[in-house]
């Protein structure tokens, strides 16, 4: 058994009941329709372990974020059925309008959150958490409204940029964070979650 699928396995995840087997005619498809290039590990893993569901986590490289330290990951986008298109590479894609620069990886467990690969670039193959709720925008007020009982570390969040504190960020990169470097990092710091873990995302 190769490293991939014996870490996903390790981890619980199976093929989605919606999964359609992707095929090098369906990746290619995908990338000149949205003209993009795929990284490498990237393409390799679509085709073969695309729609997978589970359950597991990633602690950011980031030393301090809006939504926690940690980033939960239900399935891999892949090549789904048509009445499952939601979780469909192509339809999560575009729908965050990520394309050219982002791919939808994976969704994640909480809020309107997905996984996303970086295609080309600098940092090109990197993985990161996407915000789309924009956290780091939001007052005060809101995450005391939206989570009365904030998290310890949410809280230093807030006081660091109160206090003009927090890492500078790049331009366009101030709702993604970072959680690997490149794909296979990403897979091989995954972790199982467990009941009893301490939730920091609000």
């Amino acid at each position: 058994m190769d490293p991939i699928s014996a870490k996903l396995q390790s981890l619980g995840y199976a093929p989605a009941p919606w999964r359609v087997a992707a095929t090098e005619e369906f990746v290619s498809s995908f990338e000149r329709d949205r003209g993009l290039r795929l990284p490498a590990a990237y393409r390799s893993f679509l085709l073969e372990f695309g729609a997978m569901i589970g359950e597991a986590k990633c602690d950011f490289l980031e030393p301090i974020t809006p939504v926690g330290q940690t980033c939960g990951v239900d399935l891999f986008y892949g090549r789904a059925a048509p009445d499952a298109q939601v979780y469909d590479v192509r339809w999560a894609t575009d729908a965050a309008g990520l394309a050219p620069e982002f791919v939808a990886v994976a969704k994640a467990t909480w809020g309107f959150c997905m996984v996303v690969v970086r295609c080309g670039g600098p940092d090109d193959g990197s993985v990161y958490l996407l915000d789309a709720d924009q956290r780091s925008l939001w007052p005060d007020e809101e995450f005391r409204r939206m989570f009365p009982a904030l998290h310890p570390r949410i809280e230093d969040y807030l006081e660091r940029r109160r206090a003009g504190r927090l890492p500078a960020k790049p331009a366009g990169y101030e709702s993604l964070y970072l959680v690997a470097r490149d794909l296979d990092e990403f897979l091989a710091r995954l972790e199982p979650v467990t009941y009893d873990d301490d939730s920091d995302s609000g």
